[in-house]
């Protein structure tokens, strides 16, 4: 799980961890009495650690305060505060606790929690959309919140979805959670990488090189249309997929036109002033000719015209022309993240 936490040196001298500057920890170990033969000998606690010492552990958490005798403990992770990144917009805000700010720019037809854990569920349209936001303490442990986890996927016909996030380059099998799932046999996704700029600069820099073959039209409602075009790039049958496009709390879709044909389009979610790019499709003919510069430009013009203060996105590592567009128009690398995902 990681390094241990240690004995503080305080504590070591004889006085009470209690002094040392508050730390939040993951905790895992055996539990005692042992359950009965099939079931979990081991549980996790997530807290502050409100004592450390040669005989024991003390964590606050969710459900109280937990006393870990020391010679129970399996393995131990310290949660680093997330230092503020320079340059970045949200820098300061930790990869998970982000998705779930953001969350309601791509909102799932159906939600609920275990603890402070967020699922969500739409039918299986995207696995944004049915994955869960596994940040905050469950309430339960880890193996106890992901049976139900498991079960209520399973009763929705789904796969259990988690996504975990860390810094660029991020190993989902060196997170204590991402470990235990790996260990119940999800099978990680490939690497996305979570993009954040602020609107004004990326304003600035397409109005230097704002294409003009193209036609934009940004409209408040999904369109016949829009929603046809966008069948080209993802399936979208059933009720799910329009529930999820139109189910921000505001929310823009762009369309660009050669002629009278549709070459590309865009869809802009706005929620607690983040506004989301995605659904973006252009069609191959078409592409590296700044149809998706057009699409985002006038995008971000609406997005200047309502509280979004903050733009968020997100590209698969595996899809470098994007990432480098992206990047070329002023965003920056906040994080990156997999889904872990076990099959019915």
């Amino acid at each position: 799980m990681g390094p241990d936490l240690g004995v503080p040196r305080a504590a070591a001298a004889g006085v009470s961890g209690a002094q040392d500057p508050p730390i939040r920890a993951t905790v895992r170990y055996r539990i005692d009495p042992p359950p009965p033969p099939g079931q979990p000998a081991l549980t996790d606690v997530v807290g502050t650690v409100l004592r450390n010492t040669p005989q024991d552990i003390v964590v606050k958490s969710r459900r109280g305060v937990v006393h870990i005798p020391r010679e129970l403990v399996v393995a131990t992770r310290i949660i680093a505060s997330t230092p503020t990144r320079r340059g970045v917009v949200g820098g300061g805000i930790e990869p998970l606790a982000l998705h779930r700010l953001v969350a309601p720019c791509w909102p799932a037809t159906e939600t609920t929690q275990v603890g402070d854990w967020l699922l969500r569920a739409s039918g299986g349209f995207t696995s944004r959309a049915n994955s869960v936001v596994p940040v905050g303490d469950p309430g339960l442990p880890w193996p106890a919140a992901l049976a139900e986890v498991e079960q209520w996927y399973a009763v929705r016909s789904l796969p259990s979805n988690l996504t975990l996030a860390g810094p660029m380059g991020f190993d989902p099998a060196k997170d204590p959670l991402g470990s235990l799932l790996i260990s119940r046999g999800y099978r990680r996704s490939d690497s996305t990488i979570f993009l954040t700029a602020p609107p004004d600069a990326v304003r600035r820099v397409i109005d230097g090189t704002t294409p003009t073959q193209w036609t934009v039209r940004v409209e408040p409602e999904l369109s016949a249309q829009w929603l046809t075009a966008y069948q080209h790039y993802r399936p979208v049958a059933g009720h799910a997929a329009e529930a999820v496009l139109t189910g921000s709390p505001q929310q823009f879709f762009a369309t660009a036109r050669s002629g009278e044909a549709i070459v590309g389009v865009a869809r802009l979610g706005v929620s607690a002033g983040w506004g989301g790019i995605a659904a973006m499709w252009v069609d191959p003919a078409y592409r590296r000719r700044q149809v998706a510069t057009a699409l985002i430009g006038e995008l971000v013009t609406a997005a200047t015209q309502t509280d979004v203060t903050a733009l968020h996105l997100q590209v698969l590592v595996t899809n470098p022309p994007a990432l480098a567009l992206y990047e070329k128009l002023g965003f920056r690398r906040h994080h990156e993240y997999v889904n872990l995902v076990r099959a019915l």
